[in-house]
């Protein structure tokens, strides 16, 4: 277990983790160790994506709060889902609470409520600026780097 995230609304998943993790090799001696989690990105390309919805939002015909919704929804929730260290907590946190029973337009209305993109690490940042850049690039539009 490495950058698993603790919080109060992981806790439980995070000892069931543990517990599975000690179950499996019970000779097995571990050190664990908790650090505070900065809220403060240190990434300045993670800006770089935000400075994109207007574009997309023209090139789409959206709000860029629609266009924003659509990005968390369309691209940001399968790279958090397929992180191995967290995202299958996210993912069941979400089925729990019935998400994936409802339909698209609620989904995308829940994207102003659901942290996505601030639980990225800087893979998986990269990865969200490559596919935007590739889906739209598709498109016809170019979401350049400024320099």
């Amino acid at each position: 277990m490495k950058n698993v995230r603790l919080s109060l609304t992981t806790k439980a998943e995070v000892y069931k983790q543990i517990d599975a993790l000690i179950a499996s090799n019970p000779s097995q001696g571990y050190f664990l160790n908790i650090t505070k989690r900065e809220n403060k990105r240190s990434n300045p390309a993670n800006s770089v994506y935000q400075s994109w919805y207007g574009p997309i939002s023209d090139h789409m015909a959206l709000t860029i709060n629609e266009a924003t919704r659509y990005v968390k929804l369309t691209f940001g929730l399968p790279i958090l889902f397929s992180n191995k260290d967290f995202g299958f907590v996210v993912r069941d946190g979400m089925e729990s609470n019935g998400f994936f029973n409802l339909d698209y337009e609620r989904q995308l209305e829940l994207m102003d409520k659901i942290p996505v993109t601030r639980l990225f690490t800087t893979p998986m940042h990269n990865k969200l600026r490559d596919d935007l850049q590739y889906f739209f690039g598709q498109q016809g539009l170019a979401l350049e780097y400024e320099r």
